[in-house]
């Protein structure tokens, strides 16, 4: 019991905070003491603004060794909205790719003779293990007392249409059903389209969820797998030096967010949501911009986000 308490970490007031936060490095010259324990008690919280301290380098060697270089209060509080105003950016995309990867398959059941809207759906469930089967089931479901789509999912108790399973399925089962349809019908786009629509998953979450994101554009972060040709070939197109690709797309949270921007810019070409989507981001182009003319994170971070705004340059 001793051992758990001594790792614990302790409570802090503000004044606690700004103290603990001086400690490791932390300058209070672009925001003063009194209005950083302002937004750490009305505006934000510790855990979270302190977050964006992985994009700064520490100090090595001497008597500040460990802490924070050229980090300032303020930097952190720029990072941080910067971050909110990504995820303001990037939902309503992924909301729109999953409300188009329906509209897909529908279309597509719609145009086929050979599609009923029936038959699709005992289909997809027979391709299922009986643990998915279950899991799909369960994800009904629990749907039936829900207040939005309640009544949806008791109209239809035992069979439904592809229009109904689409709409009361998660983003995760919307994907597994594109990939399905994709496979039926044999059309190799939409099954590329399948893989973005994972990474648009992945933002989708983050984004609902408040998760810091850019916290992750440091150069501590893990490497993801090979970015899809299709993405590759696209970074190409808008301009992107080869070296600029594979360092950028080593990034998960990059790639998956570089992704969902492509899936966006192909499934809402000629639509009003492209237009929408175009205002936005361009908006947050420029927000990026603002934050590093101030604020100077590691070469990492830095590259990532100038990368991040020059496509949203080439591509919006």
């Amino acid at each position: 019991m001793e051992q758990q308490d001594k790792g614990r970490k302790p409570k802090l007031d503000p004044e606690g905070q700004v103290a603990f936060l001086r400690g490791k490095g932390v300058t209070f010259e672009r925001m003063g003491e009194a209005d950083a324990m302002h937004y750490l008690s009305q505006e934000s919280y510790l855990f979270s603004a302190y977050a964006y301290r992985t994009l700064f380098p520490k100090r090595v060697g001497g008597a500040h060794d460990g802490e924070y270089a050229n980090l300032d209060f303020r930097d952190l509080v720029d990072l941080e909205r910067l971050d909110r105003d990504l995820r303001t950016a990037l939902l309503p995309l992924a909301l729109d790719a999953e409300h188009l990867a329906k509209a897909r398959v529908l279309d597509e059941v719609a145009r086929r003779p050979s599609e009923d809207g029936h038959s699709i759906v005992r289909d997809y469930i027979a391709s299922l293990s009986p643990s998915e089967r279950s899991r799909r089931a369960a994800e009904i479901s629990r749907l039936r007392r829900d207040e939005y789509s309640g009544d949806l999912q008791r109209h239809y108790p035992a069979e439904m249409p592809i229009w109904v399973l689409l709409e009361l399925s998660s983003f995760g089962t919307v994907a597994d059903i594109y990939r399905f349809c994709a496979n039926r019908w044999g059309d190799r786009p939409m099954l590329r389209e399948h893989y973005f629509l994972r990474s648009a998953k992945g933002v989708r979450n983050a984004c609902a969820h408040s998760s810091a994101i850019i916290n992750g554009f440091g150069s501590a972060s893990h490497d993801a797998r090979p970015a899809p040709d299709a993405l590759t070939v696209a970074l190409r197109d808008a301009g992107f030096s080869k070296r600029s690709r594979a360092s950028r797309m080593r990034n998960p949270r990059l790639q998956q967010i570089a992704s969902l921007l492509l899936l966006h810019r192909r499934m809402a070409e000629g639509t009003a949501l492209a237009g929408e989507a175009s205002a936005e981001l361009r908006y947050l182009a420029d927000d990026i911009r603002s934050v590093l003319s101030v604020t100077r994170p590691d070469a990492s971070a830095e590259a990532s986000m100038e990368f991040l705004a020059e496509l949203v340059d080439r591509w919006f």
